[in-house]
């Protein structure tokens, strides 16, 4: 794994700014009127009023991950209501603009060409970002966001990371409170007890376990409907993914993060090389095609592009094992509606053939925020990002309405109605609203115990909620590593980039299923060789010897 590279971006100049940004704030207060004025020849008449301003108008994106309940959608929702009527009291007029998140960069491109891009901007590529600042199709945020210190303080982490091109700044990052978190490999340990299996530790353990589920249906769903290997169609908004058996195979995640799902490669002796290149991959990829032709992964896989059927299979319980950003608890939970005994379990990383084990782990950054040039008033992005972080804002926007979806007992946020927050809160998911910072600090077990204090009355759920979720986060802690860091300009992977994920969303779902994989292999290598992926990757060994000097 390659180090991480950071740069500051926080210097004395920008402290100075922060500073006169402060004071600015302090004096604005009240919008830039007081309430009483004095005359120039310094009698108490009064002066005529001026007119009240007029909200500066922001459209926001909004991700739709297709996930609102029956009844709910953008304007029918406590959450973005509380947003729009206390950003008013600041002088903004906020509109939530909705883009399905399986059509993110499509979409993107069409706004950005066309002008009509929403004031914020969302993206977790920073090649996304470079390319767009390259073009000139981003504000420079630096002096906007200069005024704005409780930004600046809350984000610092990440700002330090991430968004800059050219020594410029052109995304804030939001901050990622809790690093203990990322894609995770999942098993039912019911159905392992039921065969007498233990949790597998190797790929190959793995595969004996899924035949095992396939020809034995300990879960007793009927052998002609479980799903030993819960896995949607292979493209941007899928909800599983195939990390750990991947890392299993000895692929690494030596790269810069990218939008396909998956270990992106490996750096050895001075060079980078993407998976789909490596020996690595190919062995992996083979062993996919195997265990697809056995029946052990859903044969309808490629048809689920928008997750429903591996939410489906989750859900009812024909589910034995996944990879995906789900905490195991998060799977009982779906699962126990219909199978009241499941009980998911997180799966250690898998040694690999050099007796190693690694998982991805989120970094300090998450999503990267932005404001096309189209966008006509850049300083109210950076006030209502700067609006968010203040501490009410941000638990509102995260978690629901206080007295309504949680309260606080001691700075915990303990769950008042667990079922009205599946109505309500389905729009802070994913942290898609509260775009300055995802998540809070990952909780101990007597605050885990506590925040469900209300929402599981019963002491052993209490007691089972906690330890899933401490094991869950000892596991990062123990195997996670984040992606590397490139902040530098990168001009090969922003014409590229788009073209190589699409090519292997549409090449790696060809091979899996394939009945000739050696030429279905070689056709996708080639696909991804015309996208630009040879390039692509001599320009990331490029930027770490740079990075190395």
């Amino acid at each position: 794994m390659v180090k991480v590279f950071k740069k500051g971006v926080l210097g004395s100049m920008t402290a100075m700014l922060m500073l006169s940004g402060f004071l600015v704030a302090c004096s604005d207060k009240d919008g830039g009127a007081s309430t009483a004025t004095t005359s120039p020849s310094g009698s108490n008449a009064a002066t005529p009023s001026k007119e009240p301003e007029k909200p500066a108008k922001i459209r926001v994106t909004l991700w739709d991950r297709a996930n609102a309940p029956e009844g709910q959608n953008l304007g029918n929702n406590p959450i973005i209501k509380y947003v729009i009527d206390e950003t008013k009291k600041v002088g903004l007029d906020v509109e939530f603009v909705s883009l399905p998140r399986a059509q993110e960069s499509e979409k993107l491109n069409v706004w950005m060409a066309s002008g009509e891009a929403p004031d914020v901007i969302l993206t977790y590529s920073m090649d996304t970002i470079f390319k767009y600042a390259e073009q000139g199709g981003l504000w420079e945020l630096d002096s906007y966001l200069a005024k704005y210190p409780d930004l600046i303080k809350n984000n610092k982490v990440a700002l330090d990371q991430v968004g800059m091109y050219k020594g410029k700044r052109y995304a804030i990052p939001a901050l990622k409170a809790n690093t203990y978190s990322g894609p995770n490999m999942k098993i039912r340990q019911d159905w392992l007890d039921a065969l007498g299996m233990k949790i597998p530790t190797t790929n190959e353990e793995l595969y004996q376990v899924l035949k095992a589920f396939k020809e034995k249906d300990p879960g007793k769903v009927g052998k002609d409907k479980v799903i030993p290997w819960a896995l949607p169609a292979i493209n941007q908004s899928m909800k599983a993914f195939y990390y750990g058996p991947m890392f299993g195979f000895g692929v690494n995640m030596d790269g810069p993060s990218n939008q396909f799902y998956a270990p992106d490669g490996n750096y050895k002796n001075g060079v980078f090389t993407s998976s789909v290149a490596t020996p690595e991959g190919k062995a992996y990829y083979q062993w996919m095609n195997k265990v697809y032709k056995e029946g052990l992964i859903s044969k309808e896989f490629v048809t689920d592009v928008s997750s429903q059927q591996f939410t489906q299979q989750v859900n009812s319980g024909a589910a034995g094992f996944v990879d995906s950003n789900d905490t195991p608890w998060n799977l009982n939970v779906a699962t126990r509606k219909s199978v009241p005994t499941a009980t998911w379990v997180p799966v250690e990383p898998f040694k690999r053939p050099d007796g190693t084990q690694v998982m991805n782990k989120v970094s300090d950054f998450s999503m990267l925020v932005a404001v096309p040039k189209s966008s006509k008033n850049p300083d109210a992005v950076m006030k209502y990002l700067n609006w968010m972080v203040e501490p009410k804002n941000l638990a509102t926007v995260q978690s629901g309405i206080e007295g309504v979806n949680w309260k606080d007992d001691g700075g915990v946020k303990v769950q008042i109605d667990p079922e009205l927050n599946k109505k309500t809160t389905w729009v802070s998911l994913a942290g898609d609203l509260a775009i300055v910072q995802q998540g809070g600090p990952a909780l101990n077990k007597e605050q885990l115990l506590k925040s469900v204090a209300l929402s599981l009355p019963d002491q052993k759920q209490r007691e089972e909620y906690a330890n899933s979720f401490v094991l869950y986060y000892d596991i990062f802690k123990k195997f996670g590593k984040p992606n590397t860091v490139i902040d530098s300009p990168r001009p090969v992977a922003q014409k590229t980039v788009a073209a190589i994920e699409k090519s292997l969303y549409e090449g790696v779902s060809k091979v899996i299923i394939s009945t000739d994989f050696e030429k279905t292999y070689a056709e996708m290598l080639a696909a991804w060789e015309r996208a630009g992926g040879k390039d692509y990757d001599k320009e990331i060994s490029d930027a770490y010897k740079t990075m190395k000097k």
